[in-house]
């Protein structure tokens, strides 16, 4: 507020952006200024019209992991969810996309959320992360895209710890590859 910001925008950190618009409500603070996600300026910037983008730039499969905070947990707060956003950039800067199943709010966890990923509890993880693993695999998808980097570390762990040829992809990149200067 003292530096005059209309806008607070939460980069790849799903925690970040709920746990700011939770924080608020529970302390009773009104911000002077709109808290967002980046998919979500990336979505209205689109929709204004403010990039030229080639889809044909990323022709790989690629399905999209809802990360918990960003998704779930904010809509079940009544707080903005991503989920439809995220879907509307990636329709917009890639030619071949899936969609998971389930998704959105019922969307299975990438196995690193609650601190599990930095915690050491690797063989919990890898059992509960196995379903998540088995849903990116019937998508048939190259690329599994989400906006949270602790999704991304974490899928990016499970890929290689169970010998998947598909990658994690931060949302920033597909939109970058997309951008025609």
């Amino acid at each position: 507020e003292e530096l005059g910001c209309k806008v607070m925008a939460y980069t790849e950190c799903g925690h970040g952006y709920y746990a700011t618009l939770a924080g608020y409500r529970k302390f009773g603070l009104e911000p002077r200024f709109d808290v967002t996600h980046q998919v979500k300026l990336y979505a209205r910037w689109i929709r204004e019209g403010r990039f030229q983008l080639d889809p044909s730039r990323n022709t790989e499969r690629v399905t999209v992991h809802d990360p918990c905070n960003a998704v779930r947990k904010a809509s079940m707060a009544g707080f903005p969810s991503v989920a439809d956003d995220l879907r509307y950039v990636l329709s917009h800067v890639a030619e071949d996309v899936v969609e998971a199943t389930p998704n959105r709010e019922a969307n299975y966890c990438c196995s690193g959320g609650g601190g599990a990923l930095l915690a050491g509890f690797k063989r919990a993880r890898l059992q509960y992360g196995r379903t998540k693993v088995d849903q990116i695999d019937r998508t048939g998808a190259a690329l599994v895209c989400t906006p949270c980097v602790n999704c991304y570390d974490s899928l990016g762990n499970l890929a290689t710890d169970f010998e998947r040829p598909w990658k994690p992809v931060h949302l920033w990149t597909p939109h970058a590859n997309a951008i025609v200067v």
